[in-house]
This record gives C-alpha cells, structure tokens and sequence, in this order.
C-alpha cells in the first residue's frame, strides 16, 4: 500500500511539475553600448578601429588591448621643448603603464571625444608595418562643456603582431599639422597634472 501511494504522489508532483514552468522569466538586457564591443585587432588596421571606439566610448578597454606591453611615445621636439614642460620630464620614459594612466585621465576629465585617424602605409611586411598617420582630436572637457579643444598632427605608428592580434609598439610624433596643438602636447599636460 505504501508503494502505490508513494506511486501517486510520485505521479502528482510530477504532473504538477509538468503544467508550468518552475523558473521565473528575467527582463530582457539592453544591447551592450558599441564602447563594451571588443574590437578584432586581426588587421592592423583594427588598432585605430579599436582606438577610437574607446576614446570615442570613453572607455579605455579596446585602447589598451591595442596598445602593446612595449608600447613606447616619443613627442615632437618642439613639444619637448615647449616651456610649459621647462625643468619636468613629462616624456621620459613613455611606455604602456604611462599611456594608460594619462588615457585614464583623459577620459575621466572628457564629456566628449572624437578621433579621426588618417593612416597612410610606409612599410608592409608580414608581421609589422608603419603607417604615416594625419590625425584630429577633439576634445570636451566636463569642466567647460560648451568648448570643444581641437588637437592635430602628423605621426608614426609602427604595429607590429603580436600573438595573433596586431598591436601598436611605437607612436613617434612627427609635427603639428596647423597652428594647433598635437596630441602628444596633450599628453604632456596630463601627465603633468599626474605628476606635479
């Protein structure tokens, strides 16, 4: 007797499992914003894809994976003998780790940014290759949000591959391309805030 009520009860939480669903259902998640898309770095033209999502997304993620671990910045000779840098060393020792934290300051003091990158291929081999790059930066900083600061110039990127995803090792600025300041200007201006 035991058995056939073990049986039916056995037989009746099944049926009751069965006519519904035991889960709830979730709310649909938005898309995640176009600055959480990781950018294929299988190109070399896929780091300044990957560069400027994140700067435009003011987010740093897709930069730094674009950046190499032996990233190094060399600023024009003008800028690293502009008087504002008088007596600092704002460009020794440019590598990824300082890249980054004057990119991270960069995006936290922005509202917005917009990059256009130009480049022009110099040398193509296979697993490296230099581009002649025309670029314009334009920056709104959060504390004057109705000023857009334009920055411009005329560089080097030489990206190399790295694992199977092509990376920039080295950004050597060439000279301004106007009356305006080069990003490698702004660059030392953060890095001055960052170390005073």
């Amino acid at each position: 007797m035991t058995k056939w009520i073990k049986g039916i009860t056995l037989v009746c939480v099944l049926a009751l499992a069965m006519s519904g669903c035991l889960f709830d259902t979730r709310d649909a998640q938005p898309p995640a914003d176009e600055g959480d898309d990781v950018i294929p770095l299988d190109t070399p033209l896929g780091v300044f894809q990957a560069m400027t999502v994140a700067l435009e997304s003011l987010k740093d993620a897709n930069y730094e994976r674009a950046i190499s671990e032996n990233f190094v910045f060399s600023p024009t000779t003008q800028d690293s003998l502009n008087p504002t840098f008088e007596g600092s060393q704002v460009y020794d020792n440019w590598d990824k780790t300082v890249e980054m934290d004057v990119l991270g300051l960069l995006l936290a003091d922005s509202k917005n940014i917009s990059v256009e990158f130009r480049p022009t291929e110099q040398i193509n081999q296979n697993t490296f290759v230099r581009f002649s790059v025309e670029y314009e930066l334009g920056v709104v900083d959060i504390a004057t949000p109705t000023d857009t600061t334009l920055y411009e110039g005329l560089a080097e990127f030489d990206v190399r591959l790295e694992g199977g995803n092509w990376r920039l090792t080295f950004w050597n600025e060439i000279d301004a391309l106007s009356d305006l300041s080069t990003w490698g200007y702004l660059r030392g201006i953060l890095r001055q805030q960052l170390n005073p």
